[in-house]
């Protein structure tokens, strides 16, 4: 990226999900999504009570290696690479659209 260059997706970052195991098979983590992503905090500050932070996560919408789409589901954990650190979030809705992206609402898992 250029300097001065705006990017609609400044951010990198992974989603991924829990795969229940089957019989004795154990659950496993299967990464969905590894790329480009944006992050904005929705919740507003009320004050000095103890609240639960609201983002909408922004990514493109493409497809897996078996051509399906990759739309988030509840309880899919995502981790954001926001230039100097990264944070973790757990997906409560995705809204794919028409014009080609994915809007995912998520709350914070730790700070």
């Amino acid at each position: 990226m250029l300097r001065g260059e705006i990017s609609e997706y400044p951010y990198t970052g992974t989603i991924s999900r829990v795969v229940q195991g089957t019989g004795r098979n154990p659950d496993t983590t299967e990464t969905i999504y590894d790329g480009v992503m944006d992050s904005h905090l929705q919740t507003d500050e009320e004050g000095r009570v103890m609240q639960t932070a609201v983002y909408v996560v922004s990514i493109p919408l493409t497809k897996d290696k078996n051509d399906k789409w990759i739309v988030p589901r509840k309880g899919d954990k995502i981790t954001v690479n926001s230039y100097d650190y990264s944070y973790n979030l757990t997906v409560d809705n995705a809204d794919p659209s028409q014009i080609g992206g994915v809007s995912i609402w998520a709350t914070r898992n730790s700070w």
